[in-house]
């Protein structure tokens, strides 16, 4: 990716991280396929998780006060182990293999969003936290977004806004600091791309202070209309990529 195209890199990733901080999730959902459009599919997650982990901190500026800290406990723990699993995977298969699972996990996504508009109610044991942990922390660390899954766990539990959003980036926070140093480990970011991560601090900060303004004013249906819009596009084209690749390399 050349530094004529930074400028636009850095205007989908400030969109994500406002889609994010508003969802409590999702930055990396939707920024992780676009990402993808710029560059190898390895170097998208692994700069993605990045902007993540920026994009998780700045959300603790404005929501850590109310993070729910025995849920994170519960939670992120496991997900912390799992990530490094997930992660480990992703470094030794082919790109385009990533590419598939990455392009299947969004259309499922998409298809589980229409199928049920109101979300899937999940017990609210602790089972369901470390299963979840485990299932997000994988998924995670694997094809570099799991805050659908992780999201999905929390909700059943009724958090006030604010502690959901804050307790969602807390244990987003842990898992990208454990993943990245796998792909950073395997080269998955050049040395070229350091001056583009370091401009993604700011893209993160900024999202998230708009996103924090945004989320009482914008209609919840539009908004969640038009994301999964554009996921159900990018989920088809890499759905369509990965098996391409797959079937050339047969």
């Amino acid at each position: 990716m050349g530094p004529d195209v930074w400028p636009l890199f850095l205007g989908c990733a400030f969109v994500a991280e406002v889609i994010g901080t508003m969802a409590g999730f999702g930055a990396a959902t939707v920024l992780t396929p676009l990402a993808a459009l710029f560059m190898d599919i390895k170097t998208a997650i692994a700069v993605v998780a990045c902007f993540h982990l920026f994009g998780n901190a700045s959300r603790l500026v404005f929501f850590g006060r109310a993070i729910h800290w025995k849920t994170w406990a519960q939670f992120g723990l496991v997900g912390v182990l799992c990530s490094l699993l997930g992660a480990g995977l992703t470094a030794r298969v082919p790109s385009v293999v990533v590419k598939l699972w990455l392009g299947m996990f969004l259309l499922c996504y998409v298809g589980l969003s229409v199928w049920r508009p109101q979300g899937v109610t999940l017990p609210k044991t602790p089972a369901t936290l470390v299963g979840g942990g485990v299932a997000s922390g994988f998924v995670a660390g694997l094809i570099g977004t799991g805050g659908a899954i992780r999201s999905v766990c929390l909700m059943a539990f009724g958090l006030p806004r604010d502690a959901y959003i804050g307790t969602s980036a807390a244990i987003a926070l842990v898992v990208d600091a454990t993943r990245i140093p796998v792909y950073v480990t395997e080269q998955f970011i050049p040395g070229r791309m350091v001056p583009v991560v370091v401009s993604l601090i700011g893209a993160a900060f900024a999202g998230a202070w708009v996103g924090r303004r945004l989320v009482q004013r914008v209609s919840p249906v539009a908004f969640q209309r038009f994301v999964l819009a554009m996921l159900a596009l990018m989920g088809t084209r890499f759905l369509w990529e990965g098996g391409h690749g797959l079937a050339v390399v047969r």
